[in-house]
């Protein structure tokens, strides 16, 4: 073996432990990297997916939902009540659903959305100026389709976050025509689309406004007796009728004779909260001779709640237009409610007295 061979013999135990430590250093940087870059990503994942996680009280209805969504804005939506309406599609996502006679006996909704989206609503209606004073309890924004000279001009005047179809069009809104039935009802909208619009217009984005007071539903077993509570706004096609099921702690609607269901879920609609208002009304003309009504939307009058099974006649008060209208028990006390859905029945007087509440003693078979 010569000189030349020598050498190479020698080279070749030392090249592969070079590579060999080579191989480990680029290991262990590579293991650092992981540690420093990979895993804290892995971390930061998981921990913004356990604060995602984590579910807070909203404050429209108490339910518990992701942080981002229980401070989100009101929106409000008008949604019609005719019977070429029906059935809605929506209802069921709105935290706070109020009702009431617009003209001619007809009902109207005003549904108030915020933790929940819903990815269909309608069919969307006109504005009335009762409508601007009670979501203004929530500054909310506001979906319609146009409205009565007065309501539109209270917009104005009240700086309502207005979303109104006649500004936005087909961004937010769309028809869907349907044979034997009138072109007003067949206007619909998206939650998604009216936020995004809100968003567009720079309107603000967190909800600041008084929530109600909240408190622990009852057991099951402790939910012994109910209601089912009737109340007819002017004839039998807007008869409405809540029955208590105790199984579920919520109060089951029905309309027209008829299980009141979204469309979209084929579920029945069912409230944790009922509030009837007794409110004075009157005839008001618009400026420009549209008949309609005004109504005492700030004040204080008769009050019935219903919640758990439970009855209680008090009063309502509201101080001004932007405030939140409040519920008070008999002795003046602050009434307090179970998380869930509320449905708020405006009535005047003359129906007010002839509400029938008949007592039931066992849960509802769906």
């Amino acid at each position: 073996m010569d000189e030349k061979q020598k050498k190479k013999k020698k080279i070749k135990p030392l090249t592969i432990v070079l590579v060999a430590i080579f191989s480990l250093i680029l290991g262990f940087a590579g293991f650092v990297i992981y540690k420093r870059y990979f895993e804290k990503e892995k971390f930061a994942d998981l921990f913004k997916r356990g604060k995602e996680e984590t579910l807070v009280a909203n404050k429209l209805d108490g339910t518990l939902v992701p942080p981002d969504k229980a401070t989100r804005h009101p929106l409000a939506i008008v949604i019609e009540n005719h019977t070429q309406a029906r059935p809605q599609v929506g209802l069921d996502k709105a935290s706070i659903i109020y009702e009431v006679i617009t003209e001619g006996g007809i009902t109207r909704f005003l549904a108030v959305y915020g933790p929940y989206d819903a990815e269909k609503v309608g069919p969307v209606r006109s504005a009335r100026t009762y409508f601007i004073d009670w979501l203004s309890e929530f500054n909310a924004y506001f979906g319609h389709v146009g409205g009565n000279y007065d309501a539109l001009e209270k917009i104005k005047i009240d700086n309502i976050l207005d979303l109104d179809q006649f500004a936005l069009g087909k961004t937010a809104y769309w028809r869907e025509p349907e044979k034997g039935k009138a072109t007003e009802h067949t206007m619909f909208t998206t939650t998604e689309k009216l936020y995004q619009a809100a968003k567009d217009k720079k309107y603000p984005e967190k909800a600041d406004f008084r929530a109600l007071e909240f408190k622990e539903p009852l057991e099951e077993a402790l939910r012994k007796e109910g209601q089912k509570i009737t109340i007819n706004f002017s004839s039998d096609t807007y008869s409405v009728s809540w029955l208590y099921d105790t199984a579920t702690n919520k109060y089951l609607r029905t309309m027209g004779g008829l299980p009141h269901k979204d469309k979209a879920s084929g579920e029945q609609l069912a409230a944790a909260n009922i509030i009837i208002q007794q409110m004075e009304r009157w005839e008001a003309p618009t400026e420009i001779n549209e008949t309609g009504w005004a109504m005492k939307t700030i004040g204080s009058d008769k009050a019935m709640v219903f919640s758990q099974g439970k009855q209680i006649i008090g009063t309502w008060k509201k101080t001004d237009r932007t405030s939140k209208t409040i519920f008070y028990d008999d002795k003046g006390k602050e009434i307090t409610f179970i998380p869930g859905q509320f449905w708020i029945e405006i009535v005047p007087p003359d129906i007010f007295p002839n509400i029938k509440v008949e007592a039931i003693t066992s849960s509802v078979t769906k």
